[in-house]
């Protein structure tokens, strides 16, 4: 299986990771969007044991953003890294912090009730208001 490099702008901190996400999508909560400042986060899920801190562990500062889910972001260059679940320690990468092409893309877009109202979406990939059903 091919692997993924990714790192933070600044380059202090580098990860690995396989190409085999569980999902790709796009999500346009308003949280997501001020962690990623853009109108939408592109993220992809895996198992938080798959993704290997390369370089820089000393150089990830974590924000506990509720009970369940803390941010992860380079405290040199302000790169948003990912989002990571206590109970599950499944992985939202941010995608843009990719080097690499992943085989996959993003194939949904989640919390559209709560997009920039500025945005249009231009693909033709399943909306939901909030998350898609299970």
């Amino acid at each position: 299986m091919k692997e993924l490099h990714a790192s933070c702008l600044c380059g202090a901190i580098a990860l690995t990771l396989p190409d085999q996400f569980d999902y790709m999508g796009n999500c346009h909560c308003s949280e997501c969007r001020k962690f990623s400042g853009g109108d939408y986060a592109s993220v992809g899920g895996l198992d938080g044991n798959k993704v290997t801190i390369v370089k820089g562990e000393e150089a990830i500062s974590r924000y506990r953003k509720s009970a369940e889910t803390t941010l992860a972001f380079c405290r040199h260059c302000g790169s948003s890294l990912f989002s990571q679940k206590s109970s599950s320690g499944k992985i939202n990468l941010r995608l843009g912090v990719l080097d690499d092409v992943p085989s996959q893309r993003p194939a949904f877009h989640i919390f559209v009730g709560s997009k920039a109202p500025w945005h249009q979406i231009g693909d033709d990939c399943p909306q939901f208001d909030t998350r898609p059903p299970v």
